[in-house]
């Protein structure tokens, strides 16, 4: 019998340090750890629901991701002609987000910016590096005032990698998304009365 217990050690302590370093590796790895655990979940998916309505331009399905602040009083249908004036093929002013991978999330003024590894196109050509998306919680859900890269030229994702990392610059989350604001400064006329 004291020869199964050397072997019991030798069996055990290796399960032990396992146990230990998943239980670390899984604190440390959720991105949304600092926020409400009953809200983590929900913040996930609509993260992800705001970035594929990105990606496959549906911009009357991502008006409504946008927070209130975002979409700056704009109707949808302002909305979507703002984004589709920012958003050509051919011609684009602002890119296409395609993908966000997020790794941490900081509180900043009305709720948290969101940093992670992204991806984006303009004009055809492809476009990745850390990224952030300020979400707030209104409504009673998550909803989202924009999304920039945090450098240019693109900071690489790899720099997440560092867990003492922090942005440059915080970014100001306080007034409408810049499609809005770049359309509205086009003086596009949103509605026309027909001439009598």
């Amino acid at each position: 019998m004291q020869s199964m217990r050397p072997i019991m050690r030798t069996s055990f302590l290796p399960l032990v340090f396992f146990l230990l370093c998943s239980l670390l590796f899984a604190t440390t790895t959720d991105p949304f750890s600092n926020i409400p655990a009953d809200r983590r979940e929900s913040l996930s998916k609509r993260i992800n629901g705001y970035v594929e309505a990105y990606k496959a331009r549906n911009w009357e399905r991502l008006y409504d991701f946008v927070s209130d602040v975002g979409k700056g009083g704009a109707s949808q249908k302002t909305f979507v002609a703002a984004m589709q004036s920012s958003h050509g093929k051919s011609f684009a002013q602002m890119p296409d987000f395609q993908e966000f991978k997020p790794d941490r999330a900081k509180s900043n003024e009305d709720g948290y910016d969101i940093y992670g590894c992204g991806k984006a196109e303009r004009e055809g050509r492809t476009y990745r590096g850390v990224a952030v998306v300020h979400g707030v919680f209104e409504h009673n859900d998550w909803f989202f005032t924009g999304w920039r890269f945090t450098e240019f030229p693109n900071e690489p994702c790899k720099a997440l990698s560092d867990p003492k990392w922090e942005p440059e610059n915080q970014m100001g989350w306080n007034r409408p998304m810049d499609e809005l604001a770049n359309f509205k400064q086009q003086g596009v006329p949103v509605h026309v009365d027909t001439p009598k």
